[in-house]
């Protein structure tokens, strides 16, 4: 049995402990939890302030996934932000001209995409939907979720006449791409290390054209299973990943890691004229499993 003056420092220490955190609300972001206090909840960003400090930050509503006001109170926020694992994700990157969206978010660098109409005809709509995808693209290959627009350049059809010939519809965007992805390096570096890979795809993304190349790189060994290799050399910098690998044909000596989970692994090769993605993929992914079937039957 607890002596009474230690039921009393406990029974304090308790209700201390219960008062503290009831002064405090619970704000759950793509990028952690934290405990601060609301100040306000706008139309796209939530003001707060860190415990014992007066300064207000302002996070976009974006970036959160919910809060536990002190109250008990919650309150779900459905963000258009997406994890992009890749070019195939494109359509999820989400594309933004509100500066609130991107603070505190991690920067892949500077896009720019630009479309022509094929004739004086082409719609001016059908023309900034193809911008806008080749925006999204370059930013999914970059390892991007989220792009924000700085500026947008748009023309409309211009006719000619009998000493001037016309042009036809044009839009550019530039802008740069982020990532809400905060990756542990050692984490990942451990993980690229144990394990063995195969080169499955090449996807390429020239400067002037409207869609990016996708090449089926996959060679197999003689009782048709696929060639697997290990990476040759990993190496931080700065917080972010590069690979030496000599089983890629790439034209320059480190290749930026962009993506990586259980079953691929997306490096990044970028100049300018092109964007080039490597594609492998572990023997956790189904192209594996398929080909085991097959090799079976």
């Amino acid at each position: 049995m607890l002596k009474p003056s230690v039921f009393l420092i406990v029974s304090f220490l308790i209700t201390f402990r219960t008062f503290a955190q009831s002064n405090y609300d619970l704000l759950y972001t793509i990028n952690g939890t934290k405990e601060v206090k609301i100040k306000e909840l706008g139309f796209n960003s939530v003001k707060y302030i860190h415990p014992n400090e007066e300064t207000v930050y302002t996070i976009s509503k974006y970036q959160v996934e919910k809060i536990v006001f002190a109250s008990g109170r919650e309150e779900i926020f459905d963000s258009p932000i997406k994890e992009v694992g890749g070019l195939n994700d494109f359509k999820k990157v989400y594309v933004t001209y509100n500066t609130d969206d991107i603070a505190g978010l991690l920067p892949r660098g500077e896009l720019f995409s630009k479309a022509i109409g094929a004739t004086t005809l082409s719609g001016i709509n059908q023309v900034n939907n193809r911008a806008l995808n080749k925006l999204k693209i370059e930013a999914a290959m970059v390892g991007a979720n989220v792009v924000f627009i700085g500026s947008t350049f748009q023309r409309g059809n211009q006719y000619g006449g009998e000493s001037q010939s016309g042009s036809a519809t044009q839009t550019s965007f530039s802008g740069t791409a982020y990532t809400t992805h905060k990756i542990d390096p050692q984490t990942l570096k451990s993980m690229i290390e144990t394990r063995s890979f195969h080169h499955y795809q090449t996807h390429k993304l020239n400067r002037n054209s409207w869609s990016p190349d996708r090449t089926i790189s996959s060679k197999f060994e003689k009782d048709g299973k696929p060639i697997t290799f290990k990476i040759d050399e990993v190496i931080e910098n700065e917080g972010e990943l590069f690979v030496k690998v000599a089983n890629i044909p790439s034209k320059v000596k480190e290749l930026k890691v962009v993506y990586a989970d259980d079953e691929k692994l997306i490096l990044m090769e970028r100049n300018d004229i092109a964007t080039i993605n490597y594609l492998l993929i572990t023997e956790e992914n189904k192209f594996f499993k398929n080909i085991a079937n097959r090799l079976i039957f």
